[in-house]
């Protein structure tokens, strides 16, 4: 299992969520949730955004860049190729534009908690 797949299986379960709910809430098909936990493959960025949303994390918490695996860092290499399934074309510029979503959906969650 991937750390992208653990650490979606550990913020589902801390929502009270089977893999299906998760999947109906994000518009995802029923087996999806599955297959991303076990490392058979990884969502699209825009259902990344959703599942941050739906589970109240940021896309660090999912690729392991935060939390129980803060000691592990994940190279920008291995970001875009995480979040744009390979693609050659990404340039840093859009690299930073998710790492700034990112951000911001984390700023968001943070002042939902401490408000």
């Amino acid at each position: 299992m991937s750390f992208f797949g653990a650490n979606l299986k550990k913020a589902r379960k801390r929502c009270g969520l089977t893999q299906r709910q998760l999947a109906e809430l994000i518009g995802a098909k029923h087996n999806s949730v599955s297959n991303w936990e076990t490392g058979q493959n990884e969502p699209d960025t825009q259902t990344i955004c959703k599942l941050c949303d739906t589970l109240s994390i940021t896309a660090n918490d999912l690729f392991g860049a935060a939390s129980s695996v803060a000691s592990q860092s994940i190279s920008r290499d291995e970001l875009k190729f995480a979040l744009f399934d390979g693609e050659d074309q990404i340039t840093e510029d859009m690299l930073q534009e998710v790492l700034d979503f990112a951000q911001f959906v984390k700023e968001k969650h943070q002042k939902k908690t401490d408000a």
